[in-house]
């Protein structure tokens, strides 16, 4: 099958590059003129470890338009990979995928009866493929499973493991309403040559089952913030070792079961709030709804650990370091990441300016003015400038570095630091402070 991908966001384009190295030819389109534009000069808009080398390494694979009745032409499965906004009632905006539909349904009318699959890669809420794509498609005097074909397809990835994740996926889920789906089970079993598990639900399925995965896995998260609140308020008692036990159990396995910061990102929170929206009505209680709660708790568990820290070790002058800005290492999403509400916490309880360093991102100075923070270009001038020190995401680099250390405070949120490895103090998550 001839593919084609439109949206070259931080999906879209390492699912396009992906595709590229698996030996499809791929037509690209995206309304974002500077994006096609530093493309064509073989240059990447986005932090995602392996997109500038594959950028590099199969160009000649890709095919840039900025004609959509080319891509139509051009192909014959189309990926829409677009963004679903989320609502203030936490549902998803059709609004980009619907607008992209009615350019598609334009060139479609001038290329009948070639079953064109219309691949939703996006996350939508459940009933959108059917109830409101399909029909729109209808509406344009276009015939289903004829002139085209909605299927839904939403990819399992991590920003910062991107194409890691589209090249080892535990499986593909397809939704679709109609046995011609077959075509894009075939396409699929090609790529990975027959070498993945293939879920085939109909749309409505699917659409449940991607929202649902993402939040069983925020469910098994705030269960080991659960379990690490209760030993770090319990004397002799290590919540990585429980957790770690735990995980021991092929029933419960170690994947997402450890101890950690909230959640965040640009999947799991939104996909647990519109889980939330979606049941509205068909059950009582809301486990998602539970589970935002007490997610929403975590960074308040840290401000009161550090308060602990500061009257245990007496310290009278503040000079605190918040290391990992983004929500996870490689990737450059700010907003809602755990240090985002830290910083908003720390800000509303301390008068200090407080410095900070993530190698993925600087932050915009506005940002940095607004809540007095010191941001640092080089990560030894960084953690000499401190004396206590939050590692907020685990990266190897610092872990290296700030071992060196002998008067240092550590507040280590992801277990990462071995204590006999250094002659700072360091203080864990999951751990009580004696």
């Amino acid at each position: 099958m001839k593919s084609s991908v439109i949206g070259l966001g931080k999906l879209g384009l390492p699912f396009a590059l992906f595709l590229a190295s698996r030996g499809q030819k791929v037509i690209c389109f995206d309304k974002n003129k500077k994006i096609l534009d530093l493309l064509l000069k073989k240059r990447s808009p986005y932090i995602e470890p392996k997109t500038l080398k594959y950028l590099r390494e199969y160009n000649k694979k890709i095919f840039v338009t900025k004609d959509l009745n080319q891509l139509v032409y051009g192909s014959n499965l189309t990926h829409l990979v677009l963004p679903t906004p989320s609502l203030k009632n936490n549902s998803f905006s059709n609004k980009y995928l619907i607008e992209c539909l009615e350019e598609l349904s334009v060139a479609l009318l001038k290329k009948r009866n070639t079953q064109h699959i219309i691949n939703i890669t996006s996350t939508v809420m459940p009933g959108s493929c059917k109830n409101i794509f399909t029909k729109i498609m209808e509406s344009k005097n276009l015939k289903n499973n004829k002139d085209f074909l909605i299927t839904y397809n939403p990819h399992f990835i991590a920003q910062g493991t991107t194409i890691y994740n589209l090249e080892n996926p535990d499986f593909i889920l397809i939704g679709s309403d109609n046995k011609k789906s077959e075509k894009l089970t075939s396409y699929y079993k090609k790529i990975y040559n027959n070498k993945v598990k293939i879920s085939l639900l109909n749309t409505m399925e699917a659409e449940i089952a991607k929202i649902a995965i993402n939040s069983y896995i925020t469910t098994k998260i705030t269960f080991s913030n659960f379990i690490s609140e209760i030993c770090q308020n319990t004397k002799n008692v290590d919540a990585s070792s429980i957790l770690n036990t735990i995980g021991k159990d092929h029933r419960i396995g170690n994947s997402y079961l450890g101890v950690g910061t909230k959640y965040s990102g640009p999947c799991f929170p939104r996909d647990n709030k519109a889980l939330h929206y979606f049941i509205k009505g068909k059950t009582k209680n809301s486990l998602p709804n539970f589970i935002d709660k007490i997610n929403n708790e975590q960074t308040k568990r840290l401000l009161e650990m550090l308060k602990e820290i500061i009257k245990k070790e007496k310290i009278k002058k503040l000079a605190i370091g918040v290391y990992g800005l983004t929500y996870k290492d490689k990737t450059s999403i700010i907003k809602d990441s755990q240090s985002y509400d830290l910083i908003k916490s720390l800000r509303f309880n301390y008068r200090e300016t407080f410095n900070v360093y993530d190698e993925n991102v600087k932050p915009s100075q506005k940002y940095l003015k607004n809540k007095k923070l010191i941001y640092f270009k080089n990560l030894r001038d960084f953690i000499q400038s401190n004396k206590i020190i939050f590692l907020m995401y685990a990266n190897q680099k610092i872990e290296r570095e700030i071992i060196k250390y002998k008067d240092k405070i550590i507040i280590d949120c992801w277990d990462r630091i071995e204590e006999k490895k250094t002659n700072s103090k360091i203080f864990k998550l999951g751990k009580k402070i004696l």
